[in-house]
């Protein structure tokens, strides 16, 4: 049991300063961005980040140093890497709203139909990991009413019982459907943001092809598909095209 007791000791002792290790360097982060330091402060975010700890309120602040530093771009990324945490946070989607006025391109969206839209949006008020934590619950919920209803049917409450199985049933189908939806949106339509000043948009995965359109920091794309160097990418309002790689970030 010394033995035991010992280790766990040395454990403690080398994971308490890693752990708070992050939140020191959180909280000077923090320090400098009230006092102006942008910079500094999105360097200390960027290393907390690549210590694995990603989170919405660390891409938030990031988001608001990259725009009090004009670099609407990165702002525009990080807003948008936020989101998905965050869900529709009111003072996310303000700043995002600013950011997106700096951005010199104004892209109009095709338009889609209403109840798409509306569907749309009540997907975006929540994030994928609350959508999941509902479907989960309703889940449980669900089994719960089910294995009373089959264990104790002579149950005085059973009617409110039946009642309540069939209303989440129904909330664990919705909650289920806005869950998968968002991951699918997530995982397999690949969005990114220009980061480039400004970059060519060409209509093959070649330098000396034509040139479509020019593209700006801070327009958000979708990326199709892939080639060495090049990604062939589409815009919310159907324009199509090939362009570097480099020039933009992935979401």
């Amino acid at each position: 049991m010394r033995l035991i007791h010992l280790l766990a000791l040395i454990l403690l002792t080398f994971a308490a300063p890693a752990a708070a290790a992050p939140l020191t360097d959180l909280s000077v982060a923090e320090s400098l961005y009230r006092q102006g330091n942008y910079e500094p402060a999105a360097n200390i975010y960027q290393s907390i980040l690549r210590q694995g700890l990603a989170g919405g309120e660390l891409y938030y602040n990031l988001g608001n140093c990259y725009y009090k530093m004009g670099q609407y771009g990165l702002a525009i990324l990080n807003y948008e890497r936020a989101e998905r945490y965050l869900g529709n946070d009111p003072d996310l989607v303000k700043n995002q709203k600013l950011a997106e006025l700096k951005a010199p391109d104004k892209i109009q969206p095709l338009p889609r139909w209403f109840v798409i839209q509306i569907l749309d949006g009540i997907r975006r008020t929540i994030s994928l990991g609350g959508w999941a934590r509902w479907f989960i619950l309703f889940e449980w919920s669900l089994a719960a009413c089910l294995v009373i209803l089959i264990l104790l049917p002579g149950l005085a409450i059973r009617p409110w019982l039946t009642r309540l199985f069939w209303g989440c049933a129904v909330l664990f189908i919705v909650s289920g459907s806005f869950f998968f939806a968002s991951h699918y949106t997530q995982s397999r339509n690949q969005a990114g943001i220009i980061l480039a000043s400004s970059v060519e948009i060409h209509s093959a995965p070649d330098k000396n092809s034509t040139e479509l359109f020019t593209l700006h920091e801070g327009a958000k794309i979708r990326v199709l598909r892939r080639l060495p160097g090049w990604a062939e990418i589409l815009l919310t309002d159907g324009k199509q095209g090939w362009t570097r790689q480099e020039a933009f970030e992935i979401i």
